[in-house]
């Protein structure tokens, strides 16, 4: 496993700091927007399920992020940012990048860091910031077997369970710590890890565009 994700930092080196998905599917999904509003944020994010070694490869292009804001996606057990795994792709005030992996258990604000513990590894991917959109990207990984079904708490995230995409787009306080949000997005439909996916979200906008490859 270090394996692969030391050849995945290799290859994205030689890709001038732009995210390459590894499924050729998603290649030729594409973006088109007319020119957004100046607040209007965009958010893509793809994610390809490699059987085999069982990972999950993300990315997140973000558009018109500012400096200051960060822009996250929760997998929850309801369509409430509260019991939902987050993960949140920041955008400092020195535009420095950093993507971040939390929990929210229950209705608990703000959210909190979350390991491994709460299933699967992450592992963090280089991330940039070119020509005004933000690229973050991450490898989830090593998911133990579940053998005891929690209730009415936020279980271990799992690449075989589906999950309600919410979204949502806010700013950071002073120490990069996010403040709060102008309001969650859950979205319909339900995804899980170990199918590709790409979803398109559009803040201010209830519509969500998502495409499920399945797996070859």
């Amino acid at each position: 496993m270090k394996f692969f994700i030391a050849f995945l930092l290799i290859f994205l080196s030689f890709s001038d700091g732009k995210a390459i998905p590894l499924d050729p599917t998603i290649v030729s999904t594409n973006i088109v927007l007319d020119p957004p509003p100046a607040n209007n944020v965009t958010i893509n994010v793809r994610w390809t399920f490699i059987g085999g070694i069982n990972i999950t490869y993300v990315v997140m292009i973000i558009k018109n992020l500012k400096s200051s804001q960060y822009a996250a996606m929760g997998l929850g057990q309801n369509q409430s940012m509260g019991e939902a795994h987050v993960f949140m792709c920041k955008r400092f005030a020195n535009d420095k990048i950093a993507i971040q992996r939390f929990i929210n258990p229950g209705n608990h604000t703000p959210p909190v860091p979350a390991g491994s513990e709460q299933g699967g590894i992450f592992t963090p991917l280089p991330a940039t910031f070119i020509d005004g959109i933000v690229t973050c990207q991450f490898v989830l990984s090593d998911f133990a077997p579940q053998k005891v079904k929690q209730l009415n708490t936020l279980r271990p995230l799992s690449q075989s369970v589906k999950y309600h995409p919410l979204f949502a787009v806010g700013l950071l306080n002073s120490t990069g710590d996010a403040q709060h949000h102008d309001g969650r997005e859950p979205q319909p439909g339900l995804v899980q890890l170990d199918q590709n996916q790409n979803l398109i979200f559009h803040q201010n906008s209830s519509k969500l565009f998502n495409e499920i490859y399945p797996n070859s």
